[in-house]
This record gives structure tokens, sequence and C-alpha cells, in this order.
């Protein structure tokens, strides 16, 4: 065979190796983005019906019979009391019957708790009242701002995070694979600190689509350089433990197939299929997005659980690191002993 015929095999093989990356992304990508968001549909998604538990129990028992495990109805002793825990996020919507006979009924609900839950539970009660032949006035006691009625901005700055981090991480890889680890790490917190910042002053201050006080943006900015620091550690741990290639595809798994369809930006966690709902219980996109969430619209309240969350993911991101630079020294080892 010819040097030049060799060496066309040869670059047709590493081509086809090469074809593994994107056939893992596609499969994956179509595999657990059509199985999570597929056919959203409530499970376990509390609200209340609010007034004196008396007056109330017959409706209320009557609706968790009919609406079985897809949501659980609580009681709420009266209408402030059912508001407040909207705004906490301990509720995601209340049912306030009528005080009389043909008077209006009322839906409590916070449409920036998400669109998808909101919807749901306004078409549960709607086809209460509907049932009861009274009108029904929706009270959101947690708009949406008018920058962003889509509810969507917060994702796509998720997106924004995560994609960045992990391409921070790669892009230096491949083109400075010898890099010392401190020069390394002084252009990833450089990049921890930019991308959130950069994402937010497009987003934010440039398209109106993120809102809010002083320090709301402050602390929305610590959570996302946190959330990137986290990116950078585990993506850079998955480089050194599998190499470019594999560490590329690990990374995909965690930040891309498996944690943006569980993150409930899209569809909230109440309204995903059970694998999907359990991984928005702790999985890292699930945690940064709920913190976003919770900082931008509802002044941090439940915001501590989701950074918590977020420092378990942070140690990963160190064991993870702490097993790269063992076996980085195994191998500086063993070509020492070689020589």
């Amino acid at each position: 065979m010819l040097p030049a015929q060799h060496d066309q095999h040869r670059q047709l093989r590493l081509a086809v190796r090469a074809l593994a990356l994107p056939a893992f992304f596609v499969i994956g990508f179509a595999l657990c983005y059509v199985s999570a968001w597929q056919a959203p549909a409530p499970h376990g998604v509390p609200v209340a019906v609010a007034g004196p538990a008396a007056q109330t129990a017959p409706l209320r028992d009557g609706l968790a019979r009919a609406v079985g495990p897809a949501f659980v109805v609580r009681a709420v002793p009266t209408p402030a009391a059912a508001a407040r825990e909207v705004r906490d996020q301990d509720l995601y919507g209340a049912y306030v019957p009528a005080a009389r006979p043909g008077a209006t009924v009322t839906v409590i609900v916070a449409t920036a708790s998400g669109t998808a839950v909101t919807s749901a539970v306004e078409s549960l009660f709607r086809a209460v009242a509907a049932r009861q032949g009274a009108q029904l006035a929706v009270r959101d006691v947690r708009p949406l701002p008018a920058g962003d009625i889509s509810g969507i901005s917060l994702f796509i700055f998720l997106i924004v995070c995560t994609v960045g981090g992990l391409i921070t991480v790669t892009s230096i890889g491949i083109a400075a694979p010898a890099l010392r680890p401190r020069y390394r790490w002084l252009l990833f917190l450089a990049a921890v600190v930019a991308i959130p910042t950069v994402g937010y002053l497009l987003s934010g201050q440039g398209l109106g689509a993120i809102s809010g006080p002083a320090g709301a943006v402050l602390a929305l900015l610590g959570v996302a350089a946190l959330f990137v620091l986290i990116v950078t550690m585990i993506a850079r741990g998955l480089q050194i433990i599998l190499g470019p290639r594999l560490g590329l595809m690990a990374g995909l798994a965690v930040f891309v197939l498996l944690s943006f369809p569980s993150s409930g930006a899209s569809f909230q966690g109440p309204m995903l299929p059970a694998f999907w709902h359990v991984l928005n219980r702790f999985w890292i996109g699930a945690s940064a997005s709920d913190a976003f969430r919770s900082i931008v619209y509802f002044g941090g309240q439940g915001a501590g659980t989701d950074v918590l969350k977020l420092l378990g993911w942070l140690g990963v991101g160190v064991v993870l690191l702490a097993l790269g630079w063992f076996k980085l020294q195994h191998g500086r080892q063993e070509v020492t002993s070689a020589a």
C-alpha cells in the first residue's frame, strides 16, 4: 500500500471514531429530551382549598378523590394564608370558594413558579368552578416580569452558564493540553466571573429579560458563578480521568443530556415523568435553576436549600479533581520509573 493510501486509511479510521461524539449527542439528546418533555402532566402538585376546614372539607375531599395522585389537596384556613404559601412556593395554587351563591370564586397562583404547572393548576380549578356554575377570577401573587412573559429567560441564562463553563474547559484542554495548572485555573476563574456577568448584562440589562433589585442581581450572579465553578471543576476532573473525548461525552451527559431536561425550567418538577422528577430533586441544573428562580422572583425564599445542593456538587467536583490529580501523579511516576 502506498504511503498516501495508508495515511488516508488512518485518517478515515480516525474520522469514523470521531463520529462517536455526534452519534452519542444525537441519540442521547433525542432520548432524554423527548422522554422528559413529550407529555408533561402533574404528579403530586401541592394545592389547597382556602377557608374554614369544616366548611371546605366536602369540596376538598371530593376534589382529592377526583384528581388522585396528580395533585395533593390541602386545607388552608384563609385566603391570606393561601396567598402567603403560594408566594413562599409551598403551594402552586389555591382555590377560594365563593362567599355566597353566585359570587365569583378565585384561584391564587404564582406564574413565576412556572407557566406549565400554573396552567395545570388553573385548568383544575376552572373545571371545579364550572361544575359549581361560578365565574373564576385568577389572582397572580408572583407574576412574571413584563420583559419575560414566557418565563424562559432564566432557563437561557442557565444554558449560557452551563455551556460556557463546559466549552471553556474543553477548548483550553484541546488548545493547550500541557498548560500548567496555575495558568489553567486562572483562566477558569476568570471565566467563572465573566460568563454569568456577560450573560446577565446581555439578557438582563441589554434585553430587559431578567430584572430585580441590586441585591437580587448580585445574589443571582454569585450563585451563577458558583454554578459555573462547579461545571468547570467537574468537567476538568472528567477530562483528566477519562481523556479529552470521553471526558467531553461524560460532561455532555451530566450537564446537557441529564441536567437541562430535569432542571424544571421548561416543565417544572411536578410536571415531569418519574425518572426526571427524581433527578429534579437533586441534579445540578435543577438546583441552579430553582435557586435562580427563587432569587429573582421570590425574594430568595427557599434559595438556601438549593445553594446547599450546589455545595454538595462542589464536593463532587473536588473529589473528581483529586482523583484526576492522583492519576496525573501516577502517570508521572511511571514515566520517571521507565526513564
